[in-house]
């Protein structure tokens, strides 16, 4: 019985043994505590921790120049099974690290580094950009509502004026397009990824130009857009995580990214023997983007969820630059 006992014991730390990983993780600059994309990602570490038994580092860089400082740190101590870059600025950095680290694993999420050690995610952000836009037009064409007025506009800001975040413009602005109902969709960029007064100001001047619904898709910036639909008792959007707590009465929806779940998947294909180093592209159909329900009526969210089976059917094409946006 006892030798049994034994074969057991070793059998479940041979088990345990297997499961575990070692990860570091390096956010991007708007750093933790943004409610947004990188806490998302640590949502997806702590999620990774309690399935997986891994440990985890991380950093938290306030600069783009400290990538490289603390991507090479991480790889020369050969600690980790796997080195996990968020952010599309983090490329040129891990472009350089991986290339100096070849048996290293690593990850990078929302851009694309062409060496064979690095598993790249990115996201077909214009899906997202259409869901939050389509939401926003079939809102603002309502009348019975408080925070509606007449104008028929809706806005969009980035944090700055880079591809992915264009893609995501340019999915709201098809979107607004694709309910066909006279709505105007407005769009600036913060030109930061961690400044809410600068996103609050431009908020504030959608909507004196009649916006009644504005989406931040603005990393931390976007915050000043939650900020300031409080209070003027307008709608906001939120952006990658569920924003919804932070003004339960006015964020809409969120358009989520599911940094979450990408966090937890590039883990298990390293645990699992199955890293490779090549792009996994992203959207509805995955599960890897979408919105969330928060405020939205129940006629809204059945329109969107045909839109969605449509666009994952490939029946809804949607451009992924604003010049493309008829």
């Amino acid at each position: 019985m006892k030798k049994v006992i034994v074969t057991m014991l070793i059998l479940v730390f041979a088990m345990c043994a297997f499961a575990e990983a070692n990860v570091a993780i390096v956010f991007a600059t708007g750093g933790l505590g943004d409610k947004s994309f990188n806490d998302a990602a640590m949502e997806g570490m702590k999620k990774a921790k309690e399935l997986y038994a891994i440990e985890y580092d991380y950093a938290e860089p306030s600069a783009i120049t400290e990538y490289e400082t603390y991507l090479a740190q991480f790889a020369n101590s050969k600690k980790y099974d796997l080195i996990i870059s968020i952010g599309f600025d983090q490329a040129d950095a891990l472009t350089k690290i991986s290339k100096r680290f070849e048996k290293q694993n690593f990850a990078i999420i929302d851009m694309v580094v062409m060496n064979p050690n690095v598993a790249s995610y990115v996201y077909k952000e214009q899906e997202r950009g259409f869901m939050v836009g389509y939401a926003s037009a079939l809102m603002t064409i309502k009348t019975d509502d408080v925070r509606i007025n007449g104008d028929k506009v809706v806005g969009v800001i980035g944090g700055m004026k880079i591809p992915l975040i264009d893609a995501n413009i340019a999915g709201f602005m098809t979107g607004v397009n694709y309910a066909d109902n006279g709505v105007k969709a407005i769009h600036s960029y913060v030109n930061h990824w961690a400044d809410p007064a600068k996103g609050k100001e431009l908020t504030l001047s959608m909507y004196e130009q009649g916006a009644d619904v504005v989406w931040g898709a603005a990393g931390r910036s976007g915050l000043g857009v939650i900020n300031a639909s409080k209070e003027k008792n307008f709608y906001s959007i939120g952006a990658d995580s569920d924003q919804g707590y932070l003004a339960p009465e006015n964020v809409l929806t969120n358009g989520m990214k599911r940094v979450d779940n990408t966090v937890c998947i590039a883990i298990k294909d390293v645990i699992d023997g199955k890293f490779e180093g090549k792009i996994y592209s992203l959207g509805l159909k995955e599960d890897a983007l979408g919105y969330s329900i928060n405020l939205l009526p129940e006629d809204v969210i059945v329109e969107l969820e045909i839109a969605k089976k449509k666009i994952i059917a490939g029946e809804i094409e949607i451009p992924a630059t604003i010049e493309e946006v008829k």
